[in-house]
């Protein structure tokens, strides 16, 4: 009885197989390997170490990153702080590999799945609904960021961008709030506002023109659902909540940092039309840049949208032809700033750090699955006819597969192996590149009139002190790599910095006896408001769903 019921199960559901190997596929470098990658692969993923080493000698994630580059360098007050942290525990727990590939796994979880679940809401079935979350996970730079850039933090954020989406769209139209997708919409929202400083701000504005076009081309219907915008709305404020802790010294502290102005538009090599449109992923020889980048959109499925939505646009209903529209203009707009980078100096300054515009490519593959999902519920309606146009769209998505394992098997490696980006918790690997951006750029750059002082940095705490021979009074260069927002000092005053953002203090005179500074973790209320607004909201998420469980379990046996 038992196997005659599994059969029929299993052929019903044996699509969703095709997720969990194209996952498979695209995790088996991280593996079955010791490659590194990308230079920014090893550098992330010692990172995301040294944080779950913060964990173990602290007992809670750090604001700084303590190592050779500075004394309480505050790179997790700025820079994906909870990210490194959940990560930084499960490499505790685990391994730093382990960590690395629980979050590829997620993150490519996360997309694929996020996109399956659009294409179920918008009416496509079976085994139809998995080819827009497989073109999404094996579009070019999709895969460039797991290995090629090796940008882990990237990674994270843009792939939740469609399970954001997903839940919201699916919270929206039920008749009630469902403990499932309010708990996907918590986390995606965490994600995303706690992960990657600038998919933050592009993929928030991102959002909010995607939710607007949803709303405007189903209009009648959003009327009828205001108050369900409401519970949204609680939602959303509690994903952000979780990540309180990182965002009030965001907020209040980033025009203090030393990276004040967005960098110079740059590696449009990799956007050239010839490039850009290539059905091929043959990007040119990089640019003096430690990175295998091909930022091609996925031609092919464009393609197939703008042709097959136009055979079958006539079973579209009206929202969804606006709908439509509406994507293919945001879309538009989006690469018009890829092919014509001056545009983006026009943005808002917060907009402006893109830095490289194939950054943007991700967010117009983004419309591109979309208009393919809106294609795939308009054949869905069609039936037998649209079964050639269907298997189609299947094969460039197996194309698309193919050509994915191939690109991340030429991606290089800038180690020998993993334990050289893990040879030490205070020097970071020796592809490390990045200056001390989020270092003080608000105190007076002051010329020091007396020798350096180096604290030493052997291993991790928030109170650190060193000893300056004695001599006359003077102002010294120290490796404190912070403002005085965000430490105190003792045995010295604060007067200004370096060009490159090191605290500058002057030293009394002390003509016989050595001179000792403290240097300890500090911060205003402010933060800590927002510390205790994390905690509040990691309360409030489970203890609801702990309530939505029981109170769905009591209303199961009357359904």
């Amino acid at each position: 009885m038992g196997s005659s019921r599994l059969v029929p199960l299993a052929r019903a559901h044996w699509h969703w197989l095709l997720p969990a190997a194209v996952i498979f596929a695209l995790l088996a470098p991280t593996l079955f390997s010791d490659r590194t990658f990308s230079t920014d692969w090893g550098n992330h993923m010692w990172l995301l170490w040294v944080q779950g080493l913060n964990l173990r000698d602290l007992g809670e994630p750090s604001y700084f990153l303590q190592s050779s580059l500075g004394v309480l360098y505050p790179l997790y007050a700025f820079y994906g702080g909870t990210m490194y942290a959940a990560l930084g525990a499960v490499s505790w727990a685990t391994s730093p590999v382990a960590a690395v590939a629980v979050a590829y796994g997620a993150a490519l979880a996360a997309a694929y799945l996020g996109w399956t679940w659009i294409a179920r809401l918008a009416g496509v079935e079976g085994w139809r609904a998995q080819l827009p979350g497989c073109i999404a996970v094996t579009a070019p730079l999709a895969v460039t960021n797991l290995y090629g850039r090796g940008d882990i933090p990237e990674v994270i954020a843009t792939s939740f961008i469609p399970l954001v989406l997903a839940s919201g769209i699916a919270l929206f139209r039920a008749p009630r709030v469902h403990l499932g997708a309010a708990a996907a919409y918590v986390v995606s929202v965490a994600v995303l506002t706690g992960t990657h400083t600038l998919t933050l701000a592009w993929g928030t504005v991102f959002l909010v023109i995607c939710a607007a076009l949803l709303l405007a081309s189903h209009w009648d219907w959003t009327r009828e659902r205001l108050r369900r915008g409401l519970a949204l709305s609680g939602l959303t404020a509690l994903g952000i909540g979780i990540n309180a802790w990182i965002l009030m010294p965001l907020v209040i502290y980033h025009t203090r940092l030393v990276e004040q102005e967005p960098d110079p538009i740059g590696l449009t090599e990799y956007t050239d039309p010839d490039v850009l449109f290539s059905i091929f992923r043959d990007a040119p020889d990089p640019p003096v840049i430690t990175a295998d980048v091909d930022a091609q959109l996925p031609v092919l499925a464009l393609l197939w949208a703008l042709v097959c939505g136009a055979l079958y646009w006539r079973l579209l209903s009206a929202a969804r032809r606006r709908l439509a529209l509406g994507v293919l203009a945001l879309g538009g707009a989006l690469l018009a700033l890829v092919l014509e980078p001056s545009l983006i100096e026009d943005l808002p300054k917060v907009l402006a750090f893109i830095q490289f515009p194939y950054r943007i490519v991700t967010y117009v593959t983004i419309c591109v699955v979309g208009l393919v999902t809106l294609a795939l519920a308009a054949m869905q309606r069609e039936g037998g006819t649209s079964r050639l146009p269907v298997l189609g769209l299947a094969a460039i998505a197996a194309f698309n597969v193919g050509l994915s394992i191939q690109q991340n098997s030429e991606v290089r490696s800038w180690l020998e192996g993993r334990d050289e980006a893990l040879a030490s918790s205070v020097e970071p690997p020796p592809t490390w590149y990045a200056s001390l951006q989020f270092a003080d750029g608000s105190a007076p750059v002051v010329e020091p009139t007396l020798p350096p002082l180096e604290i030493p940095v052997r291993d991790r705490r928030d109170v650190y002190a060193a000893s300056y021979p004695a001599g006359k009074a003077g102002t010294a260069e120290t490796n404190i790599a912070v403002g005085d927002y965000l430490v105190d000092v003792s045995g010295g005053e604060p007067v200004g910095r370096t060009d490159d953002g090191r605290m500058v203090l002057r030293l009394p005179g002390s003509p016989d006896r050595p001179r000792t500074v403290e240097v300890k973790a500090a911060w205003g209320p402010a933060i800590e408001v927002g510390r205790w607004l994390t905690v509040l909201s990691l309360l409030v998420a489970v203890a609801g769903a702990v309530a939505w469980a029981i109170v769905g379990r009591r209303r199961r046996p009357e359904g």
